[in-house]
């Protein structure tokens, strides 16, 4: 049958997931020739009018899989389609590749046999993305902030898309406070992170705490912004993410080990953390001011004096002897 629609010499066209499937053995053998030819030319027009933009020379060429579809990601043009020439969202082809031949004015597709890319075939490539999720309390706080919950709420989808995951939060603190103070501190912070997870579904079993107290503090007192960073709860989870990549294009990459036989590995590390919320203002003594005054009034708490001394020492001489006029930092934590 003489085919109504021309296409040009070795144009190359591509059946997607996304297409119309042709019908099963048994219901072909009861359509007739007529009814068929129609509805290949129909698929035909419609398939060329979807994909006129095909053949293109961009490389590299799409790469057939061992369930008999194709990968095709192009990473550079060609030299005949320089505008447009990627793949246009079409990253997995399901089934056939054609070769349609013009001949005497005869469309004759030969579908005996579809084209297969000569490239290796296609890859496993695991991914795994280690996520150091972290989160700052406020000065002897162990409640969760506003800002908290999107940190924690990413982790959430991590554990609910890795089921086998499990984690450990560490509770910590910074240096002011005796140690026996601070391990209770330290493990209130990991708990609060632990209910927050068990409120959202992941089963206890899959969660465990431990402070660490100070014991991991680093930062002097009059690092404001350091000594925040001291106070968190962390913990670190695993997600694992598979592909099926064509091998010649697994990433060539020192971070990538191959495990087995086309079998690879990459490992990514990401840090989730909130914001420190510290900052510091001015305050000019007045007459009359003690540093236990000053502390109370604008600490909340008169014990805090000697706090207030150990960030202004280079400020006060004496701290039994304030100076009128005297400004000094008051930290805000």
């Amino acid at each position: 049958m003489k085919s109504s629609v021309h296409f040009p010499k070795n144009l190359v066209l591509l059946t997607f997931a996304a297409m119309l499937v042709m019908p099963v053995a048994a219901q072909a053998q009861l359509m007739d020739k007529a009814t068929r030819d129609a509805k290949r030319e129909e698929e035909i027009k419609t398939t060329s009018e979807r994909f006129n933009w095909w053949p293109t020379d961009a490389q590299p060429a799409p790469v057939k899989d061992e369930r008999g579809g194709y990968w095709w990601w192009p990473q550079t043009p060609g030299q005949e389609v320089k505008e447009n020439w990627g793949n246009r969202g079409y990253i997995y082809m399901l089934k056939v590749i054609y070769d349609y031949k013009e001949n005497d004015g005869q469309n004759n597709d030969d579908t005996s046999a579809a084209q297969e890319p000569s490239a290796p075939k296609a890859s496993l490539l695991i991914k795994k993305i280690l996520r150091n999720v972290k989160i700052y309390f406020d000065y002897n706080k162990a409640s969760l902030r506003d800002d908290h919950i999107p940190i924690l709420q990413k982790a959430l989808k991590t554990l609910e898309r890795n089921p086998d995951a499990s984690i450990l939060i560490t509770g910590n603190c910074d240096t002011r406070g005796s140690d026996e103070y601070n391990m209770k501190l330290g493990a209130k912070r990991g708990a609060v992170v632990r209910d927050y997870m068990l409120e959202n579904g992941i089963s206890e079993d899959r969660i465990k705490i431990v402070s660490r107290g100070k014991l991991d503090a680093v930062a002097p007192v009059k690092d404001v912004l350091g000594m925040q960073k001291d106070r968190n709860a962390q913990f670190m989870v695993a997600e694992i993410e598979e592909f099926n990549v064509p091998a010649d294009q697994i990433p060539q990459d020192e971070n990538v080990q191959e495990i087995e036989d086309g079998k690879y590995v990459v490992e990514e590390k990401e840090t989730l953390e909130s914001a420190p919320k510290v900052s510091t203002r001015e305050y000019t003594i007045k007459a009359n001011d003690s540093l236990w005054k000053i502390a109370q009034n604008e600490m909340g708490n008169g014990n805090r004096w000697k706090y207030l001394y150990e960030m202004n020492k280079d400020r006060i001489k004496d701290p039994n002897k304030l100076r009128k006029g005297t400004v000094i930092i008051i930290p805000v934590e």
